[in-house]
């Protein structure tokens, strides 16, 4: 080792985990999916629990989609300033 230098990290205990996801595009992805299917369920057949989930993976949806677009602001800005 280098002097100045800490003692190495201890090795991970994670093992093989995988991310599930490697971009936030496959997460709205995926949430608007299940709204998809939640809608086409509340169609069928309406019910009040259904309505519930609709609302969350709704607000959900709206969470991730503005990470994204800030996160694209910021790299829209970036490249230009």
């Amino acid at each position: 080792m280098k002097r100045g230098t800490t003692t190495p990290l201890p090795p991970s205990s994670f093992g093989e985990l995988r991310p599930e996801f490697y971009d936030i595009i496959n997460i709205i992805d995926r949430i608007w999916g299940k709204i998809a299917r939640l809608e086409q369920q509340n169609r069928i057949s309406y019910s009040k629990q259904v309505e519930v989930q609709l609302e969350y993976y709704y607000n959900l949806s709206d969470y991730w989609e503005d990470v994204y677009l800030s996160l694209m602001g910021r790299r829209f800005y970036e490249s230009f300033f």
